[in-house]
C-alpha cells in the first residue's frame, strides 16, 4: 500500500474518537492523551509497518546497512552506544583522556561550535553544569558575540567540528586569539588531517567516525562537555540510556517508544495536516532542549525527495518550536488555547513536587479537558490533546533515553516518508554563497 492509501485508510476510520495510550522505560512515562488516535487506526498502523518492514528498516539502520542514500553511507551514532567496536572504543577513551587533561590544568573552558557540534554539547551544560568549571560556547559569526572574552592562561580552548572547516568555527576561534595560535587548543573532530595542518598538536585531537552525523553526534567524542562535567561514569550511563532506548525502539509497535510517537506525528501531519509540533519542556535545565529537537527533526526530515529520487506528493517534516514552560505560559500560550493553528503538542519535565511539574499538569488539564461549563465565548479556549512525556529525574541515563527517543521517532517517520534522515543538502546552497561573499 502507498503512504497516500494508507493515509486514506486511516480517514476512514473517523475522526471523532479520541483516546489516551501509556507506557515507559525504566526511567520515561509516556502518556498520550485525549489524541485522535483509535484502536482501528493504530491497528492500521500495525498492518502497514509489517508489510513495509518499518521496525526492520530501523534495525538495519541501527546495524549498519547504508542508511544515507545520498552519500551511500551507514550511521554510526548507534555505535557508540553499543560499545562493542574498537575504533569506537578508542575514540571515547580518548575523550575521556582529554577531559581529565582538561579538568586537571584549566580552570575555563572555551569551546568554539555550532550547529550539531553545539546544541547537544551545550544542553549537556545546562543540564549537568554544578558551576565548578566555566564553559563558554562562542558559535560566531558576529564578533559582538565574543568581543568581551579574553584569553587567559588557564584556558582551554577546544574547536568542536566535524568537517574542521566549519567557517563560523575557526573564523570565530582566529578573532577571539587575535590571529594568535595557543598551544592549549584541543579538537574534537572527524578530520584529523586538518586540526594538525590548523597546527593543533597530535595529542590534543580527539578523532570520531566521520558517517556520524552531526545532529546526531552526541554519542561521539562531540559530548566532550559531560565527559568533563560527569567523568567516565557519567558518560558511560549516558551512552547507557541511549542504547535502552535503542533496544526499545526495536521491539514490536505494541510496545516501541518511538514508533508510538511517530504515529502521532504522522496522525497529525499527514491526516489533519496539522503543519507545526509544539514541544514545551518545564524543567529549567531543559530550556533549550527545543533547539536540540528542532535540529534532529527539521534537518533530518525537511526533505521533499524520496528513496526513488521522486519528489514526494505528501508533507513531510513538521515545523518545531516551543520552548521553556513557565515562560512560555506568558508568551505564546495564549495562541495555544484560543487561536485558530493547531499544533501536535509534546509537554516534558522530571518529576517533582515543585511548581513547574504542577504547571504542567494543569497545562495539559487545561488543554484536554477545555472550559465547556464558560458562558463568556471570549473565554472558552481550543480542546486538543497533548502528550506528556515524564522522566524519574535528569541523570545523565535518563538523559540518554530522552535524546534516543526523539532521535528514533525522529528516525521512524522518515522511514514512513520513504525520505533520506541523514543528509542535508539544502544547506549548501546558502555555504557557497557565503564563501562568494569573502
Amino acid at each position: 500500500m502507498k503512504f497516500n492509501s494508507f493515509i486514506e485508510s486511516l480517514r476512514e476510520k473517523g475522526n471523532s474518537q479520541f483516546s489516551d495510550n501509556q507506557l515507559s522505560t525504566d526511567v520515561i512515562c509516556i502518556d498520550q492523551i485525549s489524541h485522535p488516535i483509535n484502536n482501528d487506526r493504530r491497528e492500521l498502523f500495525y498492518k502497514y509497518a509489517e508489510v513495509n518492514k518499518v521496525i526492520q528498516k530501523f534495525n538495519n539502520i541501527v546495524i549498519g546497512e547504508i542508511a544515507n542514500f545520498t552519500e551511500k553511507k551507514s550511521v554510526t551514532h548507534f555505535e557508540y552506544k553499543k560499545g562493542n567496536k574498537k575504533n569506537f572504543v578508542e575514540d571515547q577513551r580518548n575523550v575521556l583522556s582529554i577531559a581529565e587533561k582538561i579538568r586537571r590544568n584549566f580552570k575555563r573552558v572555551i569551546i568554539f561550535s555550532i550547529g550539531g557540534s553545539n546544541l547537544g554539547p551545550s544542553l549537556m551544560n545546562d543540564i549537568f553544569n554544578k558551576h565548578d568549571l566555566e564553559i563558554i560556547f562562542i558559535t560566531g559569526s558576529d564578533p559582538d558575540e565574543y568581543s568581551s572574552i579574553q584569553i587567559q592562561e588557564d584556558d582551554a580552548l577546544v574547536i568542536s567540528s566535524k568537517s574542521f572547516g566549519t567557517l563560523e568555527t575557526l573564523s570565530s576561534y582566529r578573532e577571539v586569539c587575535g590571529n594568535n595560535f595557543y598551544h592549549n587548543t584541543f579538537a574534537i573532530t572527524a578530520n584529523k588531517s586538518k586540526a594538525l595542518d590548523f597546527g593543533i598538536h597530535e595529542e590534543n585531537i580527539v578523532s570520531f567516525d566521520s558517517s556520524t552525523g552531526g545532529r546526531f553526534s552526541i554519542w561521539s567524542p562531540i559530548n566532550l562537555v559531560l565527559c568533563l562535567l560527569e567523568g567516565e561514569k557519567g558518560y558511560k550511563d549516558f551512552l547507557k540510556g541511549g542504547k535502552e532506548m535503542d533496544d526499545a525502539c526495536l521491539k514490536s509497535p505494541e510496545y516501541n517508544p518511538a514508533f508510538q510517537l511517530s504515529v502521532q506525528d504522522i496522525i497529525y501531519n499527514n491526516l489533519l495536516n496539522v503543519e507545526t509540533t509544539l514541544v514545551v519542556n518545564y524543567d529549567y535545565k531543559l530550556r533549550n532542549f527545543i533547539s536540540f529537537a528542532q535540529q534532529v527533526e527539521m534537518e533530518s526530515n525537511g526533505k521533499s525527495i524520496d528513496s526513488n529520487n521522486n519528489k514526494v506528493d505528501y508533507q513531510t517534516g513538521s515545523i518545531i518550536w516551543g520552548g521553556y514552560g513557565p515562560e512560555s505560559q506568558h508568551s505564546f500560550f495564549q495562541h495555544v488555547f484560543q487561536g485558530t493553528k493547531q499544533s501536535n503538542k509534546y509537554f516534558i519535565c522530571s518529576q517533582s513536587n515543585k511548581l513547574n511539574y504542577k504547571q504542567m499538569v494543569a497545562q495539559i488539564e487545561s488543554l484536554v479537558q477545555g472550559n465547556e461549563q464558560e458562558t463568556d465565548i471570549h473565554k472558552k479556549t481550543n480542546i486538543s490533546g497533548a502528550t506528556k512525556i515524564e522522566l524519574k529525574d535528569l541523570s545523565p541515563y535518563s538523559i540518554g533515553q530522552l535524546l534516543s527517543l526523539w532521535e528514533n521517532k525522529t528516525i521512524f517517520n522518515s522511514i514512513f516518508w520513504n525520505t533520506n534522515a541523514f543528509d542535508q543538502w539544502g544547506v549548501e546552497l546558502g555555504k557557497i554563497n557565503t564563501k562568494k561573499q569573502l
